[in-house]
């Protein structure tokens, strides 16, 4: 998806004006701002179906996916219905978009209606991603994001050429993801269905409501992730207006394909994690996590040195701007893709440990940090300052508290791995002894 936004992106802005052009980037935003709105529960599904599969327990597998699409389609019938009644009781329903024209309105409210719309039902159809994952199967997940990516790159510019609107050029991205997204579950239960299809006869209540509350910690996590990472649509948009918006993100997206590239090499880091601690393969995850942090930093470095000094001749090339972007914010957005590619090798292993719940209060704390620093530094020094206020939460709350997790996991695991030998070892040699 990352290649599919990078080519896009010139041709959106030359065929929309200034202002669609900034809503329509802050859609594409909203899109991965909205990829956990299954309350953190396709998570909860990615650790235990990984858990299951460690125990070869397929019985529990086919209830915790069966439980997992219960809970994501009642999810997108809650979105469907909070953004109607949202429609209702608002005078302008198209304000969580920013400041729009009035007479670009009516054509952000079309876009916004089927972004929901195609949103909640995704929700359940994503969830087979997850499935996948746990199961030691990411390779299906690439494919399908390839396919994803390589059908958008089509479908949107032809969208464009043919003077599309934005509700068009989100069913053309979104929807998109969504087909491939059904297909997949097609296919993947069709090839699993002895181990993992779900069936109405596996649907548990306990395990809905089991799953619904597990998620709550994922979903503050996410949340707190998305609002001190993604949350500069809304300050800059609302505080400068849509156009200095669409400029810096367009930037932005330059960065954020560096780290898609990290997370894409990282996807099936997690649940791997998460097997090797249930087997209680230590050593594995020690050198696992030293050798992805190294690769992860050298290939960061070398991604953001080489945006950094092509800067000029991309954005000439890519966007048709006369001049580069300011050295302040091209140094910002370097620094905060090192940051974000090590924070999310780290990240993989805690949540596949399962270190979830001290997890999301520190991700709150630093979200509210970021947040509102946002709000202070970009009337301060302009759309680098939402840049800034991440870097400074970041490294004064969750870097500590990162260090200080992991050298709890590792110890814990250590006495825990101990405690095992100790147990295995010591009725053998007792019972040894009384015969003697």
């Amino acid at each position: 998806m990352a290649i599919s936004m990078l080519v896009t992106i010139p041709i959106a802005r030359s065929s929309l004006g200034p202002e669609l052009f900034g809503v329509w980037m802050l859609l594409s935003t909203m899109l991965s701002f909205f990829a956990f709105a299954d309350f953190g529960v396709g998570n909860v599904v990615l650790n235990r179906v990984t858990a299951a599969r460690a125990a070869g327990d397929a019985a529990l597998t086919g209830r915790v996916v069966a439980g997992g699409y219960i809970c994501t389609s009642l999810v997108g019938l809650g979105i469907v219905i909070g953004w109607l009644a949202w429609c209702a009781v608002a005078d302008d329903p198209t304000s969580v978009a920013g400041r729009v024209a009035p007479g670009d309105r009516p054509q952000v409210l079309a876009a916004l209606n089927v972004l929901v719309v195609l949103l909640a039902l995704n929700l359940p159809a994503s969830l087979i991603q997850k499935v996948q994952l746990g199961s030691q199967q990411g390779h299906w997940v690439g494919s399908a994001q390839l396919l994803a990516s390589l059908t958008t790159l089509v479908a949107l510019p032809t969208v464009l050429h043919l003077g599309g609107d934005l509700a068009a050029m989100v069913l053309s991205s979104l929807g998109v993801i969504l087909f491939v997204n059904v297909a997949s579950t097609v296919l993947w239960l069709s090839r699993n269905r002895a181990a993992s299809a779900p069936r109405w006869s596996q649907v548990d209540r306990a395990m809905v409501g089991a799953l619904f509350k597990a998620g709550t910690f994922f979903l503050a996590l996410q949340l707190a992730s998305a609002f001190a990472f993604q949350s500069d649509a809304i300050v800059i948009t609302q505080l400068l207006g849509q156009s200095p918006y669409g400029d810096y993100a367009a930037v932005q997206r330059l960065f954020v394909f560096a780290s898609m590239l990290i997370s894409a090499a990282l996807v099936g880091l997690w649940p791997a994690f998460g097997d090797a601690l249930a087997r209680g393969e230590i050593a594995w995850v020690r050198r696992a996590l030293k050798y992805a942090l190294g690769l992860a930093f050298v290939v960061i470095c070398g991604l953001c040195l080489l945006l950094a000094l092509s800067m000029g001749w991309i954005t000439k090339t890519w966007l048709g701007t006369a001049h580069a972007p300011p050295i302040l914010l091209i140094s910002l957005f370097s620094l905060w893709a090192m940051l974000e590619a090590l924070g999310m090798v780290v990240g993989s292993l805690l949540n596949g440990a399962g270190v979830i719940r001290i997890q999301a209060i520190l991700a709150l704390v630093m979200a509210a940090a970021s947040f509102a620093g946002k709000w202070f530094l970009v009337p301060w020094i302009g759309v680098e300052g939402a840049v800034l206020a991440t870097i400074i939460a970041y490294c004064c709350i969750s870097v500590p508290a990162q260090l200080v997790l992991l050298r709890n996991l590792f110890r814990d695991a250590q006495h825990k791995a101990a405690s095992h030998a100790s147990t295995d070892l010591t009725p053998p040699k007792l019972l040894g002894a009384k015969k003697s």
